[in-house]
């Protein structure tokens, strides 16, 4: 098995969160992008990137991929 880092997605919300923390404790480095937005609670989201950040090899890009250049 490959041990390049995991992107996901949407890594503030529940199912994102689930995943990285899995892979977090599995030992496998995650890169996780949110732009946590208002959709549902952002101090929930705020929480759970918390935790994340707390465990090693997680690297957090707050960003919206709808927010680029069209081409």
């Amino acid at each position: 098995m490959s041990q390049d880092p995991i992107l996901i997605t949407g890594v503030a919300g529940f199912i994102g969160f689930s995943l990285a923390r899995r892979l977090l404790e599995n030992g496998r480095a995650v890169v996780g992008v949110d732009s946590v937005n208002s959709y549902y609670d952002p101090a929930l989201k705020e929480a759970r990137l918390a935790v994340l950040q707390q465990l090693n090899n997680f690297t957090f890009h707050r960003l919206d991929l709808a927010d680029r250049p069209l081409t």
